[in-house]
């Protein structure tokens, strides 16, 4: 038979209630039944309440703080507060935030404030990595300050998020071809995209597939770019390909041939997109086969076309570069209108700098460079053109003397331009130093068959053949003159 419970006496219940001490809203003492004692007990769905209220306030008020931040603090446009407290939204915050400091870096660049337009360009890519416009303007922002190893970092950024529109596609083969990256242009077109479903090789994408020709060109050689160009039905035949097919008749010695090439595609392409890099390409020919007065005429029809073309004022500068008699004026003319329509265009200016390196205009080099100077540009790369200037002009003197002053405010710049180093020092009549440049630059280049082709016309264009015969010859021969 079950015993029934014990029974608590009504006097010994009230003798125990009155001591108890007054609850709390998360828990009191509290009297057991059997036996009668005193126990704790916490409120445990109230306690979770409030954590769950003082966790949701928290989130809430931190939510509005960063939402006054951004919105009123920083007055940035488009931060809504409901993006900022749901999370699954604040990819919105981000895309906004990217977006004003996209507007506040074109803003910068536009007053020439180059350095802060560049950082405030990274960080609008930073935060919204998936802005291809953002990204294809702090590209070509790098690239116009001949960073191009960044120029290019950033467009490959982009692959992840963009890897099938045709503007990222188009800056990635320009930037590769224009800071000749080759290697990593043909990377790109037959492993990298082709790994995201891009396959840019196929078809009839006459543009890409010249890209891979002229990489194969500097990187393979001639005979394989040839095998390469002929894989592509109809390429000989397009208009636009000439150039680099041109390339390809020269290096293999068809000098003639590669001339006519560019002759019958110039009159060809007379409605052709590319129309202004096939003229580019035959006046640079006919200056190479000494064909003055053709380059010349060549490059008056040019300018006439298209008077604001940079291309074409370079080219008519170029062939009247005696800068004497009847070119003098005209020189002086179109260079005057070039800085005057191009004093905002870091890039136009870098070539015009490059070409006054190549023909010895020192004059015209140190303005650029000074110009650099105040343009928050650092000199950066106009001090490399300056003293290449001097070093084509044959003043190894001053080119000698200005290399050292530039060294104090340049040195990371001319630290990038050790070939440069080289040709001063054999100018001055330094041999040694200049081998030991060589020897450096052999190593360097010595998996970098394109690097070093350019490196070697380089020399031969400032008037080395000897530092480009040397730069190719056996490490034995190099380590010979040094010890000598």
């Amino acid at each position: 038979m079950k015993t029934p419970d014990p029974i608590i006496p009504t006097e010994t219940a009230k003798a125990i209630s009155p001591n108890l001490p007054p609850s709390k809203w998360w828990g009191g003492v509290v009297v057991s039944d059997d036996p009668p004692m005193r126990r704790f007990v916490f409120k445990w769905r109230r306690i979770a309440t409030a954590a769950v209220l003082f966790v949701l306030a928290s989130y809430l008020a931190l939510a509005t703080a960063l939402w006054s931040y951004y919105s009123i603090y920083k007055k940035i446009p488009g931060v809504n507060w409901v993006d900022v407290a749901v999370l699954p939204r604040f990819s919105r915050v981000q895309a906004a935030i990217g977006n004003y400091y996209f507007s506040e870096a074109q803003r910068l660049w536009g007053k020439h404030d180059y350095m802060k337009g560049l950082m405030t360009a990274r960080a609008a890519v930073q935060k919204a990595p998936d802005n291809l416009e953002a990204r294809l303007f702090l590209a070509g922002c790098w690239f116009q300050v001949s960073r191009f190893e960044e120029a290019l970092r950033t467009l490959q950024g982009g692959i992840q998020y963009h890897a099938t529109d045709p503007k990222l596609q188009k800056a990635l083969m320009e930037v590769c071809l224009r800071s000749a990256h080759y290697d990593e242009l043909l990377k790109l077109l037959r492993q990298e995209l082709p790994r995201s479903g891009v396959q840019l090789l196929s078809g009839n994408n006459v543009s890409f597939q010249l890209a891979e020709v002229q990489a194969v060109l500097e990187t393979a050689g001639p005979v394989e770019a040839e095998l390469v160009a002929a894989r592509y039905a109809g390429l000989v035949e397009t208009p636009s390909a000439a150039p680099v097919l041109s390339r390809i008749d020269w290096e293999l010695d068809r000098r003639d041939a590669a001339f006519e090439r560019l002759r019958v595609a110039r009159e060809r392409s007379a409605n052709d997109p590319a129309e202004p890099m096939i003229q580019d390409a035959y006046i640079d020919m006919a200056l190479r086969l000494q064909k003055t007065d053709e380059a010349r005429a060549a490059a008056q029809q040019f300018i006439n076309e298209s008077p604001n073309l940079v291309s074409a004022q370079l080219r008519f500068l170029e062939t009247r570069g005696s800068r004497k008699g009847l070119d003098q004026s005209p020189w002086s003319r179109e260079c005057m209108r070039f800085l005057v329509q191009n004093r905002q265009s870091p890039a136009a200016l870098g070539q015009l700098a490059s070409l006054a390196a190549s023909q010895g205009w020192t004059d015209l080099a140190f303005l650029l460079y000074q110009n650099s100077l105040q343009e928050n540009l650092t000199g950066f790369p106009f001090a490399i053109y300056y003293v290449g200037s001097l070093v084509k002009s044959g003043d190894y003197a001053t080119a000698e003397v200005v290399w050292r002053e530039l060294l104090v405010r340049n040195s990371a710049q001319l630290a990038a331009a050790p070939y440069l180093e080289a040709m001063v020092a054999s100018g001055a009549g330094r041999e040694s130093d200049a081998l030991q440049v060589i020897e450096r630059l052999r190593r360097e280049t010595e998996n970098n068959k394109s690097r070093r082709h350019g490196l070697e016309q380089v020399f031969r264009t400032f008037g080395f053949p000897k530092l480009a015969e040397q730069l190719v010859a056996a490490k034995s021969a190099i380590r010979a003159g040094i010890d000598e």
